[in-house]
């Protein structure tokens, strides 16, 4: 019962899903305000490029470009300002993503993938940094599932159901499990002296020096719901019987860092949670201080939010894969500022945001617009 990776729900859905509009953007943080209804503040939605295989992370390049991982197809794609694509790296069978860029060099991540991605693998796979200098040349810096082999940082926590009689537990084993050994890097932050790495598989941040040296920074808690009639049905859908014993429980989530950004000393950050159905709206953003490790949560009740961005002035910005929606968190609530289907990711220079869209679709978007 756990979100294994956006890329396989892609590959198992064969690009013909069909999604329905979710609800509104749930409350931010704590306040319990509702969405907002005002007027977007945006300008309108330009198309930069189109037939985009599963374009599930985007930056902002050099000279005006943007950077795009198809991660299915195993690319990176550096695409103008009129569109025209170019291929920066090819590694068929791959999964590409994390893509991020800082002075001069592009950032990105490279998982093997199981024959079978929707799962566990039956042994782990590297799971790749790695970074594409001016000239060309690229590096590996860190193979995380090295980390991970050795700390496993959520080794130890309790998935699922923790307070279940064993009666009970014995009639769904799959309702109470540990943290796997599993690396899937997913969303990276490049800083002065290293990367921010956010690693879907470990539930973990990390960070990586360009020397090669993996920390921990952050082991990302797991999430707590109530089993209920709507996660009975969704695993009903996923071929798993809860039984009526269990309904009422507590099943703590897998929570899976989807997306990272670093804003002076904050480390923002979304989080899919990954029990049955990522469609039911428990994702959530938070944001931690990397001095203290105080931890604030921004807004909750997310559709699968993938991609998190922040502005200069601090404005925080939230895609929902599976609410087909790019909204603004600031000042107790949350505006809607476009309704495009299945964005993936966002990033915001300025007053420029660019996303890619329909991302599960057969053909993928680019689009840019602006933001106050």
């Amino acid at each position: 019962m756990r979100f294994r990776s956006i890329a396989a729900s892609a590959a198992a859905a064969a690009f013909a899903i069909t999604l329905t509009s979710g609800p509104a953007l749930a409350h931010p943080g704590r306040s319990g305000h509702g969405h907002g209804h005002s007027s977007p503040p945006t300008s309108r939605v330009v198309d930069v490029a189109d037939g985009l295989i599963s374009p599930l992370k985007v930056a902002f390049g050099p000279h005006n470009s943007y950077l795009v991982a198809e991660s299915m197809a195993g690319m990176l794609t550096r695409i103008d300002s009129r569109g025209h694509q170019r291929t920066l790296v090819s590694a068929p069978g791959k999964e590409i993503a994390g893509v991020s860029y800082r002075r001069g060099t592009t950032y990105y991540t490279q998982n093997d993938q199981a024959e079978n991605p929707e799962e566990p693998p039956s042994t782990l796979l590297p799971a790749k940094l790695k970074s594409l200098d001016s000239r060309g040349h690229t590096r590996t810096l860190a193979d995380l599932s090295t980390f991970e082999k050795r700390h496993d940082p959520d080794g130890r926590t309790v998935y699922g159901v923790r307070k279940i009689s064993a009666s009970c537990l014995a009639q769904a084993p799959f309702l109470q499990s540990r943290g796997e050994v599993f690396s899937h890097p997913y969303s990276t932050v490049p800083t002065r002296n290293g990367v921010y790495v956010g690693d879907a598989g470990a539930n973990a941040i990390l960070y990586v020096s360009h020397r090669g040296h993996v920390k921990l920074v952050k082991r990302v808690p797991a999430e707590p719901i109530t089993i209920d009639d709507a996660v009975v049905a969704s695993a009903a859908a996923g071929g798993m019987v809860v039984p009526d014993c269990a309904k009422g429980l507590t099943y703590w989530m897998q929570a899976v860092p989807t997306d990272i950004e670093i804003r002076g000393s904050w480390l923002y950050y979304s989080v899919l949670p990954g029990a049955p159905g990522e469609e039911l709206g428990h994702g959530k953003v938070y944001r931690t201080n990397l001095h203290s490790g105080r931890t604030q949560l921004l807004a909750s009740g997310l559709q699968a939010p993938t991609g998190v961005a922040v502005g200069e002035r601090g404005t925080v910005y939230v895609s929902e894969l599976f609410g087909d929606r790019i909204s603004r968190i600031g000042h107790h609530r949350a505006t809607t500022l476009a309704t495009p289907t299945m964005p993936a990711d966002i990033e915001v220079s300025g007053h420029t945001m660019i996303a890619v869209t329909e991302a599960l679709a057969p053909t993928g978007k680019l689009v840019k617009m602006r933001v106050w």
